[in-house]
């Protein structure tokens, strides 16, 4: 707003009296006059339902899906937790070629005595490491920043955040979060890896992408925002399990810190998406498939 003689000018070009500009002074416990800017960055978010609209064309169109409904369940739980594990350990073992990289680079310079050479070459390659990641994200995706808790408990809460579940989303956080830990900085990758489970929870048991421009005909009577959510904090603690090697923590994570919404069905699927997880980034850590 801008100031002029006689009282300020309003977005929309209206002069206000002394007790309208007043308001911006009031107390929170008086209802808020959104601005233009602020009305704008309010639509980006959505509210939304947590549990599916029961109607009586729903309630039939149930009635006709086959027995297996359940089942369809269990199934995307275990692909679930299998790609939130092959995700984990990709991102463990990126850090270890990364890490491996640096190190192996420096002592070289090492080796023929040029301690400075060295020192310079490692701390290089780390700022890199450091600018590369934080310029994707600020560029290319500002949603990938931060560990992405807060957006995912306020989707479980029924507020839709916008672009959080794409598919860039989910590459630019994976690569940003392995270049920041590889680069040396005081972080790890366990809470990017909580949101990056439940953005898999939420995005592969769609079984579609707008950007890749894919719609497998399966499993659509999923499609829904209650199953989506369930999915989602399955993911979240599948996240948990792989990154620490911890069904049961998973699971108490995903009940306590992540979901709003529970039943004893859902632990128990839960559960079984941490163990698949959890299995499937012990055992291609044990295997030896690791990057040489």
């Amino acid at each position: 707003m801008a100031e002029e003689e006689g009282g300020r000018v309003n977005d929309h070009g209206q002069r206000e009296s002394f007790f309208q500009e007043g308001r911006d002074y009031e107390s929170r416990y008086v209802n808020h006059m959104y601005l233009n800017h602020e009305t704008k960055e309010l639509q980006n978010f959505e509210s939304l339902d947590y549990f599916s609209s029961h109607s009586t064309v729903y309630k039939e169109w149930v009635r006709q899906q086959p027995a297996r409904f359940e089942w369809d369940r269990w199934i995307t739980m275990g692909i679930i937790g299998f790609c939130v594990g092959m995700t984990a350990f990709v991102m463990h073992q990126g850090i270890k070629l990364l890490g491996d990289l640096m190190k192996d680079t420096a002592q070289r310079q090492l080796d023929v005595g040029d301690v400075v050479g060295g020192w310079f070459i490692f701390t290089g390659i780390a700022v890199l490491f450091v600018l590369v990641s934080s310029f994707i994200v600020v560029m290319f995706c500002p949603e990938a920043s931060g560990s992405g808790l807060p957006e995912l408990i306020a989707y479980l809460n029924g507020t839709n955040v916008r672009r959080i579940f794409a598919f860039k989303t989910y590459l630019i956080k994976f690569v940003s979060c392995l270049l920041a830990v590889a680069s040396g900085l005081p972080a790890g990758p366990e809470g990017p890896m909580i949101a990056i489970g439940g953005l898999i929870g939420a995005s592969v048991s769609q079984f579609k992408s707008t950007l890749l421009n894919v719609d497998i005909p399966l499993f659509r009577r999923l499609r829904n925002s209650e199953d989506r959510r369930n999915f989602l904090t399955a993911g979240a603690g599948a996240g948990v399990s792989a990154a620490f090697g911890a069904p049961m923590g998973g699971l108490l994570f995903a009940m306590e810190e992540v979901s709003s919404f529970w039943n004893d069905k859902l632990s128990w699927q839960t559960f079984f998406c941490c163990m698949v997880s959890a299995f499937t980034a012990v055992s291609l850590r044990c295997c030896g498939w690791c990057w040489r």
